[in-house]
């Protein structure tokens, strides 16, 4: 497989862009930046691994997330979900999305809703549950995920969907 750099660096100038505006961090940022963060974040991603395990800017990550609200997050996804899905001409497309649910491991104790129970194999004590909403089509040789949001137990799959639908649907897809 022969890897394309000028698409590659485009992907790592789009995470960049990102993190900068989930974070509010105005272009030039007097600390770190999406560029810094991303670094730790992606090798933690390869690694399938912590921040904390990876890098040494874990601190500086959480503290800057703990700053702006989930909201500004949402936005700036969804900012740079249309932004990449013009670049695929997906408003000019009919797409299927695809829902499925999504499991981590927690290792801590359980004494919240957003833990759902696990017969304790390796030490795992409950799992962390989210709900995915991707795009699949023929034309495009991945799913593209658009949004992800933990589940509580007890929620209504129904209603969750929903949400996650008309999200899609003011990205301006057709769905």
């Amino acid at each position: 497989m022969t890897l394309n750099q000028s698409r590659l660096f485009r992907t790592l100038k789009t995470l960049d862009i990102y993190v900068d505006r989930a974070l509010n961090i105005e272009y030039p940022a007097k600390g770190l930046s999406g560029f810094q963060y991303n670094r730790d974040l992606l090798k933690a991603a390869v690694a399938n691994s912590y921040l904390e395990t990876i890098g040494n800017r874990a601190d500086s990550i959480h503290l800057a997330i703990k700053k702006v609200k989930a909201s500004d997050i949402v936005w700036a996804y969804r900012d740079t979900v249309q932004t990449v899905g013009s670049r695929f001409g997906l408003k000019d497309k009919n797409v299927v999305l695809a829902f499925d649910y999504t499991d981590e491991d927690f290792y801590g104790e359980i004494n919240t809703l957003w833990i759902h129970g696990y017969t304790g194999e390796h030490a795992v004590k409950g799992k962390f549950k989210f709900l995915s909403c991707s795009i699949i089509n023929s034309d495009i040789p991945e799913k593209i995920p658009l949004i992800s949001i933990p589940v509580m137990q007890g929620h209504c799959m129904a209603q969750t969907v929903a949400w996650l639908y008309i999200t899609a649907r003011l990205n301006s897809l057709t769905v």
